[in-house]
């Protein structure tokens, strides 16, 4: 006897009504579902590649201006080298540093009595900071000529520390019309002695800007 022969009316029509959502959700599920994942991965990997495309032919509309695009970072960085301390290492930088502070001294009339250095700072990407600390004595405007010699010259220099006071009474003084002063600094210059210039023009920027 078939199957179809022992079953009702009310079953066969519970069985087509199965038959109706679960033939519909097994479509979703083995074929629709696949295909929009699919699809949506396809997508992707167009825009992806939509995107890459798209920064190489800036590069490529670029390349005709790199030559002179280096060329003006080459000089800006030369520019900026030019205004630190000559030398390949911080030891060469502090002499140069004491020979550069002496000399403004001896041409502003001011006369320092001890040098000392002050140690070095690594300021990353083969940036560093030296410093020096000078004791000595001048009258007033020679003091004031000395220090803006130093910091507008065409080295980057920084006075870090200052002290300035009256000439102890048991001292001759220079003059009898002008009044000698007593001065303390901690003057801070900067030498390059690595390889990546951009990285150290902005700390030199950087060093530029603070207060």
């Amino acid at each position: 006897m078939r199957l179809g022969t022992r079953l009702d009316a009310r079953d066969r029509r519970a069985l087509a009504l199965g038959a109706l959502v679960l033939v519909p959700a097994l479509g979703f599920a083995l074929v629709v579902k696949p295909y929009l994942h699919a699809r949506a991965g396809l997508q992707e990997r167009v825009r992806e590649q939509r995107d890459l495309l798209r920064r190489e032919l800036v590069l490529v509309a670029a390349a005709h201006d790199l030559p002179a695009s280096l060329e003006g970072a080459a000089r800006a960085f030369a520019s900026a080298r030019s205004h630190l301390l000559s030398g390949r290492d911080p030891l060469g930088a502090t002499a140069g540093l004491v020979s550069l502070v002496g000399d403004e001294a001896r041409r502003r009339g001011v006369m320092l009595e001890a040098i000392e250095s002050d140690g070095s700072e690594p300021l990353g990407d083969g940036l560093v900071a030296v410093q020096i600390e000078v004791r000595g004595r001048g009258d007033l405007e020679g003091l004031l000529r000395w220090l803006n010699a130093l910091e507008t010259g065409p080295r980057l220099l920084r006075v870090e520390r200052l002290a300035v006071g009256r000439l102890d009474q048991g001292i001759a003084r220079d003059s009898l019309d002008v009044e000698t002063l007593t001065l303390g600094a901690v003057i801070r210059g900067y030498v390059f002695v690595g390889a990546d210039g951009a990285a150290s023009l902005r700390a030199v920027a950087s060093s530029e800007s603070q207060p």
